[in-house]
């Protein structure tokens, strides 16, 4: 039969009469996939003259490999760098990376069908997860069984299988914390990221150590939750700043929201660190370009793009005091630095 230019993991799944996550097993030669199921997908294959990406095979035979970076949220500053870091890195291994929007449905989660569709036909080699897609168990499973070559980026529950490099996100949160302590600031406002992510849930755990202590009292009206936009960072702000006893600092899961609190200070005509201290996470490009640029804690994002391509190709890792192996698939950047800036007042 002639191959149409059209045909699809999704045409080979109907005339198998399989999913397309087997189809895609059998592709990337799962032992998962029962004999008898095999060779009904190979067949299906073999009469639609199926073939999975022509650039990622040519690509193979010179022993590169076609990396994808999937993403959701193309305004963040954090992606921004992350991107940047991955394309130099993967060029200098001699790789070739290819950016994927993963949209969300309405209920926050991701249509599987359509991602195993999407991807299978990229003919990707590898996938890198950055942090808050690598939040969503569901999309997860669905990329491990994709693609057996996938880093995650950020922390993950269980899924000891799976490769990724984490941050010592609790350690750093309590570092900036006690830094606003030291400098007077006992009342201090915590803008935490999504319930459900495993960073924002270990740096609100790095606070709150911070505050014990120093015997300062946790106070849950002092946190409020925010989704690490911008616009949450100001929505945020808004609710801290218009307490009958507003906090004196406060200290936000990443640099956009930070930037967000900076916005809404300023329209209330409040000058920074004069009226209110702000501090951030990640020390991404975001924090120096404000007014004033904002203290905040640097995340080592280029290196940890490095640590992900290294496991990508399989390379040896450096020897580096600051990064630890906890496992074979588990390597964790421990370096803790605060960028110094003008957003904190020392009321000492």
């Amino acid at each position: 039969m002639a191959r149409r230019q059209n045909i699809t993991i999704k045409d080979v799944a109907e005339r198998a009469g399989v999913s397309q996550m087997t189809v895609s097993r059998v592709l990337n030669y799962s032992s998962a996939v029962k004999p008898a199921t095999r060779e009904r997908v190979q067949l299906a294959i073999d009469e639609l003259n199926y073939r999975p990406n022509v650039m990622a095979r040519s690509l193979a035979r010179r022993q590169s490999l076609l990396i994808g970076l999937l993403y959701h949220n193309a305004s963040s500053a954090y992606l921004s760098e992350l991107l940047v870091s991955t394309l130099k890195y993967s060029r200098e291994l001699g790789h070739h990376l290819m950016i994927e929007d993963l949209p969300e449905t309405d209920d926050g989660t991701f249509d599987s069908d359509l991602i195993i569709s999407r991807l299978q036909n990229l003919g990707l080699d590898g996938i890198i997860l950055p942090p808050l897609l690598s939040r969503n168990e569901g999309l997860v499973g669905v990329l491990s069984e994709l693609n057996s070559r996938l880093v995650v980026l950020g922390q993950l529950e269980g899924a000891p299988q799976i490769a990724r490099v984490s941050f010592d996100d609790r350690g750093s949160a309590r570092a900036m914390t006690r830094y606003l302590i030291d400098r007077g600031h006992r009342r201090i406002g915590f803008v935490s990221g999504l319930k459900d992510c495993l960073a924002g849930k270990a740096r609100k755990m790095g606070f709150d150590l911070a505050l014990t202590d120093h015997d300062i009292p946790l106070n849950p009206d002092l946190c409020v939750e925010g989704d690490y936009t911008l616009r949450s960072g100001v929505r945020a702000a808004e609710k801290l700043l218009n307490m009958d006893e507003p906090p004196s600092a406060i200290f936000c899961c990443n640099d956009d929201m930070a930037a967000g609190v900076l916005v809404a200070a300023h329209r209330r005509g409040m000058s920074v660190p004069k009226d209110i201290s702000v501090t951030g996470f990640d020390d991404t490009y975001i924090s120096s370009i404000t007014w004033p640029g904002f203290t905040t804690i640097r995340q080592p994002i280029a290196q940890m793009a490095e640590l992900a391509m290294t496991f990508m190709s399989g390379g040896e890792f450096p020897q580096d005091d600051d990064i630890t192996r906890l496992s074979d698939k588990h390597v964790q950047v421990n370096t803790v630095e605060i960028i110094e800036r003008d957003s904190v007042a020392d009321l000492t």
